[in-house]
């Protein structure tokens, strides 16, 4: 699944954008943002596979590049060193400076050619990076409008009780945040090691030490507590590791 964060002060462009980016790829996740600071919000806690950026995000303010700024900072964060970024512009002699300082993919000139902008939308995802490593990738969890960056390898198991979020970590304690859906937490977290045993509770494969499916729990490595496992999930568990068909 692709994603992608659309970057433009104008909404009926930013709609046409969004509208092509799914015309290349209807699965992708289009993120879209009208400021610097939104975005910058949206791409910590999300992974971004290629950016859609207005150079002028202030139409108020002369010679506004705020967009031109938002990338070079985009580009000191290390999983968005080379992630795909397409310009939009509509100001002239740019381009020497989004190609060699910034690396940009393209950028395209407005008023804009749709079937133009489809063309390096296609580029963007076919040539996106890969993202970080699964061990050293970061997860922001959200909390009274604070940012928590946990890294997925130090997530032993998350809990719902009570429509509070219990997340337990590897390394003591948990981090406890307003309700989330377990769908919702397995999307946005995107980690193939983190795995739905009930409708409550996901787990990280990594550290468990034994399945018993007779009694539906799941033991951890020194960990006291057992996980349950759901019975309408018992038959994902046994897919998940190999036993079912």
């Amino acid at each position: 699944m692709k994603t992608v964060l659309i970057i433009e002060d104008n909404k009926t462009q930013l709609e046409m954008l969004r509208k092509l980016v799914l015309e290349v790829n209807p699965r992708a996740v289009v993120y879209t943002a009208s400021e610097s600071k939104v975005a910058y919000q949206i791409l910590i806690e999300k992974d971004i596979d290629a950016f859609l950026v207005d150079i002028i995000l202030d139409v108020t303010k002369p010679g506004d590049t705020s967009g031109i700024k938002l990338v070079k900072k985009i580009r000191t964060i290390p999983k968005y060193m080379f992630t795909p970024v397409i310009f939009i512009t509509s100001l002239e002699d740019t381009t020497k400076y989004t190609y060699t300082d910034l690396n940009c993919l393209g950028y395209v000139e407005k008023p804009f050619s749709p079937e133009s902008v489809k063309q390096l939308v296609k580029k963007a995802l076919y040539f996106s990076t890969d993202k970080e490593p699964e061990k050293e990738a970061v997860h922001c969890f959200r909390k009274d409008g604070i940012l928590f960056p946990i890294k997925i390898r130090n997530i032993l198991y998350i809990e719902s009780i009570n429509h509070v979020v219990n997340i337990h970590l590897k390394e003591g304690g948990s981090l406890t945040i307003p309700y989330v859906s377990c769908k919702q937490l397995l999307e946005d977290i995107n980690a193939k090691c983190l795995v739905q045993c009930s409708r409550n509770t996901i787990v990280n494969k990594e550290y468990i030490q034994n399945i018993d499916l007779t009694n539906r729990y799941i033991s951890l490595y020194d960990q006291k507590d057992k996980i349950e496992i759901g019975i309408t999930f018992k038959k994902k568990i046994l897919l998940e590791f190999g036993y079912g068909h």
